[in-house]
């Protein structure tokens, strides 16, 4: 299974080009440059701070759960004792998250501030007004730098909340245990699940260390990827802007930069299904799909991996499928706000995005 699902991953997509690939008649291009360059560079650490830091809740309500054993016949039950010190992290990491998406604000505000927003927006410029139907379902109207980076900072927020969702289907239910707040547009939904963990502590201590397990590889993953597509988008736009007419120099060595960058991804994302495996594979699958348990069930019952091609979760090698292929066009999407030419611009040097064919909906076929 694990071969096939390798082999399927890196099968390219066949997209269009866009017709004004690799022109620019910016006035100042090295300021777009320096605009995108800034974006890139804020994308990869915000992403891999705020998953972080909803580990850091979610992973101690989860540890409460089952890794604690009631006694009712104490003055505190433990699980409630443990619960509370757990709530006390959920708020410091609630805090950080808010502020990390401050500094991403900040970031993109300081980084384009010197750049005309009409070169932001303009498709031979930054690109943004390719992706203006999309902060529309944010509920952004683009026309400034500030409307942009309102934008990119919602799609990030709800992005990575659903790569964490996929990895930790519990996790929304653990926050609103303890009251955390994300904010009224998190995509942190919770599914369901009782606030309980299985009832033997000795099997629990197995399931915490399964979901530590499975939000560490895909986590590890999600970071890699956006690092290295940013690398290659971030050579391959440098040589739009500033070196279009050097008979191709600068876009023969981007073309070595994405093909390491590429290499990387393929690197990591081999390393995600053996990692889930490893983590959970001994534990029996109906204690993973219960909701006292991981709660696989509540994934397949909101249908959160039949866009990816698993129809199903009957094993831990279906849900590691899941969880992997989730992240992996999330992650397109996420490059895809950071940088709006990403598809014209991936296509200079021979790749595509989406980059997989499971990221691509059924009716683009």
């Amino acid at each position: 299974m694990m071969i096939a699902w390798i082999l399927a991953t890196f099968v390219s997509v066949v997209v269009p080009r866009s017709a004004a690939a690799g022109e620019r008649f910016l006035a100042q291009p090295k300021l777009a440059t320096d605009c995108q360059s800034a974006l890139i560079a804020a994308t990869t650490p915000f992403a891999q701070k705020k998953l972080k830091q909803l580990d850091k809740c979610a992973g101690a309500v989860f540890k409460c759960l089952q890794t604690v054993a009631h006694d009712f016949e104490a003055d505190v039950d433990p699980v409630d004792a443990c619960l509370e010190k757990a709530s006390l992290r959920c708020v410091k990491a609630t805090d950080v998250i808010t502020a990390e998406e401050q500094r991403l604000t900040d970031a993109i505000t300081k980084g384009c501030a010197a750049l005309d927003p009409a070169d932001l927006l303009r498709a031979d410029g930054v690109g943004y007004e390719l992706i203006a139907p999309d902060c529309l379902d944010f509920g952004v109207t683009l026309g400034d730098t500030a409307s942009v980076a309102e934008c990119i900072v919602q799609q990030h927020e709800c992005a990575i909340e659903q790569i964490y969702l996929a990895e930790h289907p519990r996790s929304g239910e653990l926050f609103d245990l303890t009251n955390a707040d994300l904010g009224p547009d998190s995509c942190l939904d919770d599914l369901g699940g009782p606030g309980e963990g299985v009832d033997d502590v000795k099997l629990g201590r197995q399931v915490a260390q399964c979901q530590q397990g499975v939000t560490n590889a895909g986590g590890a993953f999600v970071g890699t990827k956006l690092k290295s597509v940013g690398r290659c988008l971030g050579a391959v736009f440098t040589c739009v802007q500033l070196a279009a007419h050097d008979d191709g120099t600068c876009l023969a060595k981007a073309q070595k930069t994405c093909d390491q960058a590429f290499a990387a991804v393929e690197k990591s994302a081999r390393t995600v299904e053996p990692a889930i495996g490893k983590s959970c594979g001994a534990i029996p699958f109906d204690q993973l799909a219960a909701d006292t348990g991981v709660d696989y069930q509540a994934l397949i019952d909101d249908e959160t991996c039949v866009d990816f091609g698993v129809s199903n979760i009957a094993t831990v090698p279906h849900y590691a499928i899941c969880t992997y292929r989730r992240a992996e066009c999330v992650s397109d999407d996420i490059m895809r706000f950071t940088a709006p030419r990403a598809e014209e611009l991936l296509a200079l040097v021979n790749r595509t995005l989406p980059g997989s064919f499971f990221c691509v909906p059924p009716d683009d076929f």
